[in-house]
């Protein structure tokens, strides 16, 4: 299953949520289990997903208050335990949102799975990792707890997650305002990544990231795979930012016209080139 965090519909972050949930308990086949904060706001969530056309017996509800909808930063992380699944929980690093910060431990007492809390501040989103033990973050996670050594970070992800985490440098915060690792890298699979590409940007301070990312995720064994990225206006336009549920993979997709008509770059040149398209291209070859 996937958890979603039901919120009022004022955003496009809150809006698409109908959408994917759609898809997780149709085509994904999967189970949604959608967090609202009273049951009259079950009932509006319920009317709204059957509009969507959401398979309801694949929908769960749970109520209990959230703040936001960001629960790929603020949700539980599951380990196994022999054959028992169990919860390791962060501190969000958003303390305006307690309820947020709580929902992890609540939601272990709904599933009856064990519960272990770690000392890390951080954001899920700041995250990925495969099924062979390696792990990934931005520096963000030593900003972010600075009373730890560099060492203890990495020590605690690995007795808590058995994992061997690496950290890359963030981007700038005029570029993302999160520096997460997410905005700019997927792991797809347990020897395939997704990396962001600067093409519009070439020796910016996010494709030197990103490019010696990439160089160091082949030498680990990866197959990389790049989709192009740009800056407009302030806005990050990012398509690893996916989510990926059984056979389902859902994409970001943008009506920005530097999105739907952007320039050809240089070694190209001249025309345009729909890089929603581009990015689907390249996700479906790597998968």
């Amino acid at each position: 299953g996937l958890l979603f965090a039901w919120e009022a519909f004022n955003s496009p972050s809150t809006a698409i949520l109908p959408t994917m949930i759609k898809h997780i308990t149709t085509t994904g086949a999967g189970k949604a289990y959608v967090v609202v904060d009273s049951a009259a706001e079950q009932t509006s969530a319920n009317s709204t997903l059957t509009t969507a056309g959401a398979n309801l017996a694949n929908v769960q509800y749970v109520v209990v208050t959230t703040d936001s909808v960001w629960i790929r930063d603020y949700g539980p992380r599951y380990i196994f335990q022999g054959l028992c699944r169990g919860i390791v929980d962060h501190n969000y690093n958003r303390p305006s949102r307690p309820n947020d910060n709580a929902f992890p431990s609540f939601f272990s007492t709904v599933k009856k799975h064990a519960y272990y809390e770690h000392q890390l501040t951080h954001g899920g989103g700041n995250y990925h990792l495969d099924a062979v033990d390696r792990s990934y973050a931005t520096e963000l996670i030593w900003n972010e707890n600075p009373g730890l050594s560099h060492t203890q970070v990495h020590d605690i992800w690995e007795d808590y997650q058995y994992v061997d985490t690496h950290i890359f440098p963030p981007f700038p915060v005029s570029v993302d305002s999160t520096q997460h690792l997410d905005m700019w890298m997927q792991i797809i699979d347990d020897n395939k990544v997704i990396i962001g590409d600067w093409p519009y940007n070439v020796g910016s301070t996010q494709d030197v990231i990103c490019d010696n990312a990439a160089t160091y995720m082949m030498g680990q064994g990866y197959t990389v795979y790049r989709t192009i990225s740009r800056s407009i206006g302030g806005t990050h336009y990012t398509f690893t930012n996916l989510v990926m549920f059984n056979n389902t993979v859902l994409l970001p997709m943008y009506t920005n016209g530097g999105i739907t008509a952007a320039p050809n770059p240089p070694p190209s040149g001249g025309g345009t080139w729909n890089l929603n398209t581009e990015a689907l291209n390249v996700v479906a070859a790597a998968l």
